[in-house]
């Protein structure tokens, strides 16, 4: 994952700080290792696995001493649990439409906890960064997507990774860029936002 790499909380915050001289833009970087705990869907791999041990149990050519099933189901139960709630299992498990959508929401969600819109121009720029579901969003506030042009946007929010560190650097690099060009400093600093990244647990 991006944010466990040993560089990564330094590295980004003297990136924010290089960048936001440059720009009135505030950029806010959050890590989270998944947007979604999934539950739900580990519950549901576990309870059919178990209905198929069951099955197996019941099918055997030889005799299963009645206490062993509730201790057997049991564990199998909590195996397949805690093996579908991995991080390559739900990637296989959930959709693509549903990861992005939990993506999106928390987002939105990071956008709000962290202020972003908080600034006096409405020029904060959230970049989320969600591991499991492998995505990066960038969320302008109003300031900036009056300001800045749709088609460079879109294509610095599409250069970003998550899994390479400094992929991550060379594209918060280029966004900077194009902050600086359309949304140049001012004389006087309103507001300055920690720059270090916020990592979820």
């Amino acid at each position: 994952m991006l944010h466990t790499d040993a560089r990564f909380h330094s590295a980004v915050e003297d990136a924010v700080g290089r960048l936001e001289a440059l720009t009135d833009a505030e950029i806010i970087v959050v890590a989270a290792p998944r947007s979604g705990s999934y539950r739900d869907v580990s519950l549901i791999a576990a309870t059919l696995v178990t209905f198929a041990m069951l099955l197996v149990l019941l099918l055997v050519p030889f005799a299963v001493h009645p206490w062993m099933l509730p201790i057997e189901l049991g564990v199998t139960f909590a195996a397949a649990a805690w093996v579908a709630s991995g991080t390559w299992f739900l990637r296989w498990l959930v959709p693509a439409s549903r990861r992005a959508d939990q993506v999106t929401e928390a987002a939105h969600a990071e956008f709000h906890r962290e202020q972003v819109h908080a600034t006096p121009h409405r020029t904060g720029v959230l970049v989320y960064v969600s591991a499991l579901e492998g995505k990066v969003v960038v969320m302008p506030d109003l300031g900036i997507e009056g300001r800045v042009p749709a088609v460079p946007w879109e294509q610095a929010c599409a250069a970003f990774s998550h899994q390479d560190l400094d992929h991550f650097l060379g594209a918060l690099d280029g966004l900077g860029a194009l902050l600086a060009e359309h949304v140049p400093p001012l004389h006087t600093d309103l507001v300055d936002l920690p720059n270090a990244p916020r990592v979820r647990s």
